[in-house]
């Protein structure tokens, strides 16, 4: 057999049960479907899923599925179907009104919601929404790569005869061990499970965001596994990361896979050669859509871009772009049929028929004709992503009013030391002179859908919040105005009118307006315990008067402007001498009691021992080693503080430099720390936010601690998240890498990390995060 081939494609063999569940009927009842489940044990279990859900209406109505991948999901995906429900499969983190939306679409329904810390099981909660008589079925949103989201609707029958072609073509068998780091709510996981359940292959689902579960997995045994580009890319990145640092000798890291398959995007090159030298064999292709399922494959080695031959019982044909007749000769509209749906499907993809194989060339929307030749912008994307500084990159067409004179603009997230000109002579070096890109626009963050393809453009309007938002300045000035009093630490001590106007001699009555407007405005409670949590009147004066500052200053509508105009890299902070006001403020409101607090949380949660080395990297003083040298006189670090606001070095960690315990500076240690914390820096590109070079301060088994805080993924109602704001801090005079734990979790897994856990504080953006290197 070929490497990474599985089974030639072929007729289709046998005919089908009628459900999925008969599917699963049919096995042995001692065959190892899922992950603890036999097949007897599986089926008893979707047969009892499904008799509480029919107890409750569900029949004919559409329900969200909103479950983490794991068995559970399988479970009451069989339940759901055997009920006669229609599932709606949706991201467990996806908010509440865009399920609601989705769900609205469908006609309205509950949401099968996973068990919960407090004990309650998987359940279906909300409103019942109105049955349907389509029968059963699954309810897929599509990507939304190419506009707003719509449902399409799949018959089961049509999951089984995508799952026989997994099994006829692809080669999966009952011998495999599927592994499925691939969210189950994407239609293309869902055809693999299906395929699975038919075989009898043993189904391991892990988390999309778990790579180190896959990791494991694949040294576990799987035979299979089903990959997106952004997964693979990223499993890849950390084995070869970890055979990096556990030299030749160590075992092999998936010794039984046969076929590691990429469907859900483009593969290139660059990434065939970087899972290939990390795993030892390529990536199989496969293509398909939420209509229709998989219905192309081929094995690994394809030229790059490549997609494969039909799988067997799929029609494939091209239309010419322009009289949308039949043609033998590409680049044309790709269109599929397949023995479950017979009327031909515009997949909206250009292709071409070449060396063998089918060649996606992009969407037909993103395709450019540049004279009388098509340039696919896949291609110039895959040569840009072998550029050393670029991080991600989306290239499109720029229309113009005559066909054959479209631009092509490059979008690209580059590091800090790449520009433009770079970006331009590296596309010179490689692509012929009309596929070069006209535009080069650098940006800090590209769009993509859960399975990591390039989302459709975010498009920003204006909302009635803009109105609140012109006003807000009045409630940050009439605060600003009460600490120039002098009236916060009253305030926080719950002082009444008459003493708070004698303690500040002001006119009481005019006081009393503003402490009512105040709180109006809910800047201050007048009801005993009302308003969360007292507030330490000391602490919330040195924040206030750090915010007094930077609203007239740094984080000012002018120096807003001015960061837009000139960017990061010429921004007005890094223009002028260090300000010594401001950073004796910055550090007060830095280091105040609830910093300090994190810092004696964030060492119990490294499990500091007697004698531990710790570096740490800070916009501080040096809290952290200052706590663990005054309880440790055998403790010892390295302390690197980073940026302009630094401030001086805590007098306790001075002393401990001058006896030789703490060193300095840029130039970290190599594999002799047990902790590296990174506190108030992780955002910063030239400091905290470089993870490689910080977990290579680690010794094995040493931790890596992030306290910091991180802007706000959106609250479930759908409301913007509170603490979006700081973003204009780090823009104006920090950093901005890593804004979210999304995206320090994504950082974290590339520079070959595990997170362990993450703590976030009550009533506060910080969160301590505590990584450990890959197993």
């Amino acid at each position: 057999m070929a490497e990474g081939t599985g089974r030639a494609p072929g007729t289709l063999r046998g005919a089908l049960p009628g459900t999925l569940l008969d599917a699963v009927g049919r096995l042995a009842p001692d065959t190892p479907v899922l992950a603890g489940r036999t097949a007897a044990e599986l089926t008893a279990e979707a047969h009892r899923a499904a008799d509480a859900l029919k107890a409750q209406g569900a029949e004919g109505e559409a329900v969200a599925l909103r479950l983490p991948n794991g068995p559970d999901w399988v479970v009451h995906f069989l339940g759901l179907l055997a009920a006669g429900a229609r599932p709606l499969p949706v991201a467990p983190d996806t908010p509440g009104p865009e399920v609601g939306r989705l769900l609205g679409l469908a006609g309205g329904g509950r949401v099968l919601e996973p068990a919960d810390r407090a004990g309650r099981p998987v359940r279906l909660e909300g409103t019942p929404g109105a049955p349907a008589d389509d029968g059963p079925g699954v309810l897929l949103p599509t990507s939304g790569s190419t506009g707003a989201p719509k449902l399409v609707w799949r018959p089961e029958a049509s999951w089984l005869t995508e799952a026989r072609r997994y099994r006829d073509g692809v080669g999966l068998t009952g011998e495999d061990v599927l592994l499925l780091p691939v969210p189950l709510a994407h239609a293309y996981a869902l055809g693999w499970m299906c395929g699975a359940l038919l075989t009898g292959a043993t189904i391991t689902p892990v988390p999309p965001t778990g790579l180190g579960e896959a990791a494991r997995a694949l040294a576990a045994g799987a035979t299979v596994v089903a990959l997106v580009p952004a997964t693979a890319r990223l499993l890849a990145t950390r084995q070869r990361l970890r055979a990096r640092r556990a030299g030749p000798d160590t075992a092999p890291p998936a010794p039984r896979l046969r076929i590691a398959m990429a469907g859900a995007g483009p593969v290139d090159g660059p990434l065939d050669a970087l899972f290939r030298e990390a795993y030892g064999i390529g990536l199989a292709r496969n293509y398909g859509s939420t209509e229709l399922g998989g219905v192309l494959s081929g094995p690994a080695g394809l030229p790059p871009l490549c997609v494969g031959t039909p799988l067997p019982g799929v029609g494939v044909r091209l239309l010419d772009r322009t009289t949308r007749a039949e043609t033998a000769d590409g680049p044309g509209i790709l269109q599929i049929r397949t023995d479950a749906l017979p009327d031909w499907h515009d997949t909206g993809d250009l292709a071409v028929f070449e060396r063998g194989a089918w060649r996606i060339l992009g969407r037909e929307g993103t395709a450019v004709r540049r004279g009388a030749r098509w340039v696919a912008p896949l291609e110039i994307e895959s040569v840009l992503r072998t550029h050393e500084g670029v991080r991600d990159v989306r290239v499109a067409a720029r229309r113009r009013a005559h066909e054959g004179e479209d631009g092509l603009v490059a979008e690209v997230v580059v590091s800090d030391e790449t520009d433009e000109e770079a970006l331009r002579a590296h596309a010179a070096r490689h692509l012929a002179p009309y596929k070069v890109p006209d535009t080069f626009v650098l940006r800090s963050a590209l769009p993509k859908t859960a399975v990591g393809k390039a989302a459709a453009p975010v498009r920003y309007r204006l909302t009635t919040r803009a109105l609140r938002a012109a006003r807000a300045y009045k409630a940050s000035e009439l605060l600003f105005a009460l600490h120039g009093l002098g009236a916060l630490d009253l305030l926080a001590e719950g002082a009444d009118l008459a003493e708070i106007s004698a303690a500040l001699d002001c006119d009481t009555r005019a006081l009393e307006l503003l402490l009512d407007i105040a709180a109006a405005l809910g800047l201050l409670s007048t009801s005993p315990g009302a308003g969360g949590p007292a507030v330490a009147g000391a602490e919330l004066a040195a924040f206030v008067e750090l915010e007094e500052r930077l609203s007239r200053d740094l984080v000012s509508r002018e120096a807003l402007a001015a960061v837009a105009r000139t960017g990061l890299h010429h921004r007005p902070f890094e223009q002028r001498p260090p300000d010594d006001a401001l950073v004796r403020v910055y550090q007060g409101a830095m280091s105040g009691p609830s910093a300090r607090a994190r810092t004696a949380l964030g060492l119990r949660l490294v499990r500091a021992r007697p004698g531990t080395r710790l570096v740490e990297v800070t916009a501080g003083p040096g809290r952290y080693l200052e706590r663990l040298l005054a309880g440790d006189p055998t403790a010892t670090g390295h302390l690197w503080q980073t940026g302009r606001l630094a401030g001086p070095v805590s007098g306790a960690v001075r002393e401990a430099v001058a006896a030789g315990r703490v060193t300095t500076g840029p130039d970290l240690p190599h594999g002799d720390a047990d902790v590296c914390v990174v506190a108030n820096s992780v955002h910063d590109p030239a400091g905290g936010a470089r993870l490689a070079p910080l977990l290579r301060t680690l010794k094995p088994g040493g931790r890596l601690l992030v306290d910091d805080v991180f802007l706000p993924s959106g609250a479930p109602d759908g409301e913007p998240g509170e603490g979006a704001e700081l973003a204009l801090d780090w823009l104006t005079h920090g950093g901005t890498r890593w804004p979210t734990l999304a995206a320090l979790t994504a950082a974290l897994t590339e520079a070959g990390a595990d997170l362990v856990r993450d703590l976030p504080l009550e009533g506060s953006p910080c969160h301590l995060v505590l990584a450990k290197e890959a197993d």
